[in-house]
């Protein structure tokens, strides 16, 4: 299958054009895709209405078993791989992870071993707020002053999920 590469940003990012997720994908083109996400941390493939639930979590299981967020009660019906974020409200209930990105976080950053990320499939996206915002921090390390370095270089910090 034929696409395209493009950069979004000089420190992060790039679009995918041209490939259609709910299409079976070789295993050269999943790889080409694989190195991507490597390089370049976050990629957008537009265009994707097609992609359903089962074909969004077998393109996912192509880099690794999934994690099943803790937050059961928002799981996908049938597809408990895949968490609901949403601001909608219906009868007074949320129907998806409503705070999902009102902090900087990284998804289940809280594990002992974090995930290698998340795929989003936007299905409505709201006329303002529900933005999805990304940072480099390679390229915010590789950015500072070599003293701040030096004093941080032996900090650690601990990360536990806290629940309420």
């Amino acid at each position: 299958m034929s696409f395209e590469i493009r950069s979004l940003s000089d420190v992060l990012g790039v679009e995918v054009l041209g490939l259609d997720l709910s299409l079976p994908l070789s295993d050269e083109d999943f790889e080409r895709v694989r190195r991507t996400v490597d390089l370049h941390s976050v990629v957008v493939f537009r265009d994707q209405a097609r992609l359903g639930p089962e074909m969004h979590i077998a393109f996912s299981r192509r880099f690794g078993p999934l994690e099943i967020h803790i937050q059961e009660r928002f799981h996908f019906r049938g597809h408990p791989e895949i968490l609901i974020v949403s601001n909608v409200f219906e009868n007074g209930e949320p129907i998806g992870l409503v705070d999902a990105g009102h902090y900087w976080h990284s998804d289940l950053s809280y594990m002992a071993e974090p995930s290698l990320g998340s795929l989003l499939h936007a299905q409505e996206i709201p006329e303002r707020g529900g933005d999805t915002i990304f940072v480099n921090m390679h390229a915010v390390y590789d950015a500072i002053p070599a003293p701040l370095k030096a004093r941080i270089a032996t900090l650690q910090a601990e990360h536990r999920l806290r629940t309420y």
